[in-house]
């Protein structure tokens, strides 16, 4: 649909960010006036998978989990197309469960694309922004042409804007020496983002990402390979999935093999042909997902390393190498594959590849998305410095969230380290400046205790439903939860096994959600008894709890929620360092939490700070 017209919110950008931010702020317009506008180069990509055909994982389950906590969308998607779901971390606490599902990445964009249309104050736009409209220095909308930039521009007017622009703004791809611009295989690169934005003000930096090969499946022989089957019961997502219908789709395994010497010396004797080593590509790349070629080479002790086959759908035969991502040329491709054991014949289907793009260093932002610079525009997903789609979505599920808020002059909100993973995201953005693509950790999170993946619901979705997230279904759903998992605490501190309370007995190691079940089952609760996702819930909190309060008296010194005055000159206090000053100048943190996560101002920063904060209040 061509451009044109003016809209509450404008999103940018079709990815995973974006079409949170779509859905949010759709959301939150179901009882009151006015549009969305989602602008994209071609919607039939909307909600693709660039790179792994999976959702979660390690702290991103978590994630997935709070942003449909929250009334996401991801969750809902995930499961409605996953081929496979895994706990991960089983063997060890709740606090660091994850779950993760393999997708089919063509039904995963298809039912996004479907729950989008589901709006009907969503309307999808296709067009290239050349440039802003910038009116007493507030963004108030974009230039726009159509994709192969034909006709005139055309204006398109916003109360707010969020920019998702993914690994578009001036993306490079690199296969060997062949370089292609684009953002994505088949997909152009956005070319006048990021002039506009430097012409604005805007500081911007360049990083790197990359993907694997995906070979076809009949050319591989899977035979002799060690297999990897989801979980016999699987978790849904989203508390808002039927688990009578779950899953939906057949379910798919995977398979595990492995580089060897010979791959590794291939490598080597190739590296000089590796963009990331000849100087080809000098932009930093994730660290914590490193090319083949990287892995070959900081950890040359190794003589193997997992790769994992993982289909990328059912009605395809697309096998995506999880482990080997490269932008090694494709004759070395092509030699690592066919000597990975049951790839011998394997034949290539799309190569792997690097790509760098533009992204605007986040201290320009603050904790709800907004740039700081520019009101009115608001920021999310790989544009702030970030990697993986469920960082770009809840980022994007914040800027919808604000930039609504924003056009209401309504306080914007923001997450807290201890409310979610979203919020430890969002904190670490805008106080530590990326050397690398951002990625979630449960190592990041010194809450990780309370920030389960099983309790995502009741930390988040009262706040969901307060902002107007949370729709009449999900949260009549919610509430009927609430008063099983009430029914259950009640039924643990009243009722007694060898005279000794339940709650007692409950915290024995060897109990676990089973034993409860069999319990309620004969104290004639069969309702209970049934509810083993709850049941897990209240075992979790129960075990928890002695270890949360020592954590919380521990964190009761950390002074986070002290107010940082915005207007104060920190060259003017006494005291403080020269380089904690600049820090402090560069960043501008919301609050004296912030400041003490800051590299470069230490604890005797703080305090002197907290002093001078004090006098202005």
């Amino acid at each position: 649909m061509t451009p044109s017209g003016k809209y509450k919110v404008l999103v940018i950008g079709g990815g995973h960010a974006g079409a949170e931010a779509a859905w949010a702020a759709a959301n939150l317009l179901r009882h009151s006036p006015g549009r969305v506008a989602l602008l994209t180069m071609d919607p039939k990509k909307i909600g693709a998978m660039s790179c792994n055909p999976a959702i979660g994982g390690l702290a991103k389950g978590q994630m997935v989990r709070e942003i449909d906590a929250l009334g996401g969308l991801m969750g809902l998607a995930a499961d409605a197309t996953g081929i496979q779901f895994r706990m991960l971390n089983r063997s060890k606490g709740p606090a660091v469960h994850g779950p993760r599902c393999q997708s089919d990445k063509y039904c995963y964009a298809r039912h996004v694309q479907k729950l989008l249309r589901s709006r009907p104050n969503i309307r999808i736009l296709q067009g290239v922004v050349e440039d802003f409209i910038i009116d007493n220095g507030r963004c108030i909308g974009v230039q726009v042409r159509m994709p192969d930039r034909s006709g005139p521009r055309t204006n398109l007017l916003a109360g707010a804007t969020v920019l998702t622009t993914g690994t578009f703004m001036r993306g490079l791809m690199h296969t060997g020496q062949q370089k292609t611009n684009g953002g994505r295989v088949g997909e152009a690169a956005s070319v006048g983002l990021s002039a506009a934005l430097r012409q604005l003000g805007l500081k911007l930096g360049r990083l790197k990402t990359g993907t694997p090969p995906r070979l076809a499946a009949e050319t591989v022989d899977f035979a002799g390979l060690e297999v990897q089957h989801g979980d016999d019961q699987p978790t849904p997502f989203s508390d808002q999935t039927h688990t009578g219908s779950f899953p939906v789709l057949p379910q798919r395994p995977c398979w595990i093999t492995g580089t060897n010497p010979a791959i590794h010396d291939t490598i080597r004797a190739n590296l000089d042909r590796a963009p990331m080593y000849n100087g080809q590509i000098q932009t930093a790349g994730p660290r914590y997902c490193p090319s083949i070629e990287d892995k070959v080479v900081r950890f040359a002790d190794r003589t193997a390393h997992h790769v994992f086959l993982e289909p990328e759908s059912l009605d395809t035969n697309e096998i995506y190498c999880n482990g080997i991502s490269t932008s090694l040329p494709s004759d070395v491709q092509d030699l690592i594959v066919r000597r990975l054991p049951g790839c011998e014949r394997a034949r290539i289907l799309h190569y792997g590849y690097a790509v760098e793009y533009d992204m605007v260093w986040p201290h320009q932002i603050d904790a709800t998305c907004l740039c700081k610079p520019l009101p009115g525009l608001f920021l999310a997903g790989q544009i702030n410095g970030t990697s993986g789609y469920e960082e770009a979505a809840g980022q994007g599920l914040l800027a919808g969230l604000n930039a609504l808020r924003y056009t209401h002059n309504q306080t914007l909100v923001h997450l807290e380290r201890d409310q979610a993973y979203i919020g430890v995201m969002m904190d670490d953005l805008v106080t530590k400046t990326p050397r690398e693509p951002y990625r979630m950790f449960t190592s990041r999170a010194e809450h990780r205790l309370r920030l389960r993946a099983d309790n995502a619901g009741p930390r988040l979705t009262p706040l969901g439903r307060k902002l107007g997230l949370i729709d009449d279904q999900h949260w009549q759903n919610f509430q009927n939860e609430q008063q099983a998992v009430k029914a259950l605490w009640h039924h643990l501190d009243t009722h007694k096994l060898d005279g000794r309370p339940l709650r007692r007995w409950a915290l024995r190691t060897e109990v676990d959600a089973k034993a409860v079940a069999r319990q309620l089952e004969d104290d004639a609760l069969p309702g209970l008894a049934h509810q083993r996702k709850l049941i897990e819930l209240v075992l979790a909190d129960l075990r928890y709890a002695g270890y949360i309060n020592r954590q919380d008296q521990q964190l009761q010194n950390l002074v986070t929620q002290t107010v940082l005055p915005q207007n104060l000159d920190y060259h003017s206090v006494p005291g403080l360092r020269t380089e904690a000053a600049q820090t402090l100048q560069h960043f501008r943190p919301a609050t004296l939490g912030q400041a003490g996560r800051l590299a470069g101002v230490n604890p005797a920063d703080v305090m002197i700070l907290s002093i001078a904060a004090s006098r202005y209040t």
